[in-house]
């Protein structure tokens, strides 16, 4: 019997410190986290008025990763991929966040881009990120 109420003490503790009341209720107010991933350079010299685009799938193979920023660590909480165009758009729980580009672009060796975001209710949030591909 008191293996019993063990046990079952160990599973309540686990799920109250898994469901620790941060902001990340579903039901609460939410604002939007916003993004523009700029992506360069492409060609090994750029010439004023000369296109040099980038490769199709360079942004979409980029993947934002957005974790709460919680009192006992960083939970991840949404993993997106920007548009075409480098764009990501995200609707979140008002709260702390620590956003991370995780790419396989240009310099190898290197973290991705890191940045802190605070969304807040009704309001957009704006991030940019710069990634260097190394073409000189």
């Amino acid at each position: 019997m008191k293996t019993r109420e063990l046990l079952l003490g160990a599973v309540f503790a686990t799920a109250a410190l898994a469901c620790n009341g941060s902001s990340l209720e579903a039901d609460g107010p939410t604002g939007t986290l916003a993004g523009q991933i700029s992506v360069g350079p492409f060609c090994p010299v750029e010439v004023e008025g000369q296109q040099c685009p980038p490769p199709p799938g360079t942004y979409e193979s980029i993947r934002v990763l957005v974790y709460a920023q919680l009192g006992n660590g960083d939970r991840l909480v949404a993993d997106t991929r920007p548009d075409g165009t480098g764009r990501f758009e995200l609707l979140l729980p008002s709260g702390s966040y620590r956003v991370a580009i995780e790419h396989s672009i240009g310099i190898p060796g290197g973290p991705g881009p890191v940045q802190e975001a605070h969304v807040q209710a009704g309001a957009t949030t704006s991030l940019s990120f710069d990634i260097d591909t190394g073409i000189r």
